[in-house]
Order: C-alpha cells, then structure tokens, then sequence
C-alpha cells in the first residue's frame, strides 16, 4: 500500500501498528486515533526501530541482538512481506551440521553397546572415545551457541 503525501491516516497513540483511513475509535484499546503527518506516513515504511520479542524493553535504533537474552531484536511494525531471516538461516544451518554430526555419534555409541563383540580391545575402544569426542565437541560448542554470544552468562 503506497502512502502519498495527501492521503490521511490515523492511527492509536498506544498501537501505532493500527492504521486506518477514516478517523474514530482505536479496534484495540478504543482510544480516539488521531491523524499522522506526512512525514511518519513516509518514516513508517523504514523500521525505525528494533525490539527484543521477550524484552520489550531493549529498543534499539538498528538491528542486532539483544543484549539481556541474545535473540535477534525485530522491527517494532512488523510488515507481512517474506523477507530473508538471517537468525533462522543460521540456526538451520548449525542444526543440520550438528544432525550430521551426531548421527555418528549415535551409531559408535550404540554399536558398542548392541553388539559387544563387534568392537574388542582397550586400544580400539580408547580411540573410539576420542572420535566421538571430536564429533560431538562441535555440536556443542558450535551448534548451540547463540546468534550473539555463547559466554553470554
């Protein structure tokens, strides 16, 4: 929807998110709405501001994270188009890697308890602790950290 310098809309003190083309009573909180310059019609397009989802709190100017919880702070007027979101690339990307990882882990580990004699030796069993380890250090250091920070806390 384009906004044009003469179009009117009025929106809610308390709910900026609601927009309407008539004047009247917020649908929300039932507050009268009032009239928006120009100017916020056209600065409403922009985020203008970033919010934590679970600290409503941490406003930021520009996107990043959240310095209490470390999730991704999101646009305050949240717009219905399909845009790329970074955080969820980067989780899929961490969750597929550490899926790829731990299948492994899984077989080695229960190999060894399924069918005991498939793996004899103290010299075979202790490399094999030391591959598991390998195989799983990255799954999780890596693969559950957070977008911001591991050492967060």
């Amino acid at each position: 929807m384009k906004k044009y310098a003469n179009e009117k809309i009025y929106t809610c003190p308390m709910n900026p998110e609601i927009r309407l083309k008539n004047p009247g009573n917020c649908p929300k909180c039932g507050m009268a709405l009032e009239q928006m310059n120009p100017i916020e019609n056209k600065v409403s397009e922009i985020h203008s501001e970033y919010v934590c989802p679970m600290h409503p709190e941490i406003i930021r100017s520009e996107p990043g994270f959240c310095p209490k919880c470390g999730m991704a702070l999101e646009p305050r007027d949240a717009s219905g188009e399909d845009q790329e979101n970074k955080e969820l690339t980067d989780m899929s990307r961490r969750f597929w890697v550490s899926t790829a990882l731990s299948i492994p882990v899984f077989i080695l580990a229960m190999a060894h308890d399924l069918i005991p004699g498939l793996i004899s030796g103290d010299f075979f069993t202790h490399w094999l602790q030391w591959i598991e380890f390998a195989l799983a250090t990255p799954v999780v250091l890596w693969g559950c950290k957070t977008a911001s920070n591991f050492f967060h806390y």
